[in-house]
């Protein structure tokens, strides 16, 4: 049965890989299809999250919903934002030292949403120059796709903006603003 388990596991993170590089190569050619429909804030950061606690990335870590979290809803591509979080919270989480926790929440604004993931790490400057740049990882060879893919769909496709902070009070937050905002109950 655990055999049967991880092999499921890694099947599926495999069929994620291949996806993700199909969506990448689609993206990088403009050729990315994008299907918008109101989808709910918090409901959507969850699914998130509910998603990468199964991956082994987040193998004796917490991740936490924080309390003031906003509940709304947006008008986005549901599957595109979900690959963005679910990026968001994979880096975040490779981040963190075994037994750490990492903090995911949604804040809403008068002219946009900001899904934000953060851990207590500090990333050094000469890292934090190059983040978003295609295949560079501090993770190994073969790597390198996770923030800019963030930023690439985020920022072509979503009708957003990505960015982070890195400092000793703050640790590191990345986030991503979504100007599509809708009033919840529409």
């Amino acid at each position: 049965r655990e055999i049967i388990e991880l092999s499921e596991i890694a099947s599926r993170d495999m069929l994620e890989e291949i996806m993700l590089h199909r969506q990448l190569r689609a993206a990088e050619n403009g050729d990315l299809a994008v299907d918008n429909q109101l989808v709910n804030s918090i409901d959507l950061l969850k699914s998130a999250v509910g998603r990468i606690e199964g991956h082994e990335v987040a193998h004796e870590k917490r991740i936490i919903v924080v309390d003031h979290s906003s509940d709304g809803n947006i008008e986005t591509d549901r599957i595109l934002l979900h690959r963005v979080l679910i990026n968001m919270l994979k880096n975040a989480l490779e981040a963190t030292e075994k037994g750490g926790t990492v903090y995911a929440g949604v804040q809403k604004f008068d002219d946009k949403v900001r899904f934000h993931i953060k851990n207590d790490k500090v990333m050094p400057r000469e890292i934090q120059l190059q983040v978003f740049q295609r295949s560079f990882s501090t993770k190994g060879k073969g790597r390198g796709v996770g923030t800019y893919s963030i930023k690439l769909l985020s920022e072509n496709y979503l009708n957003g903006k990505v960015g982070f902070i890195s400092s000793e009070s703050e640790g590191t937050v990345f986030f991503v603003d979504l100007f599509k905002l809708k009033k919840a109950n529409n």
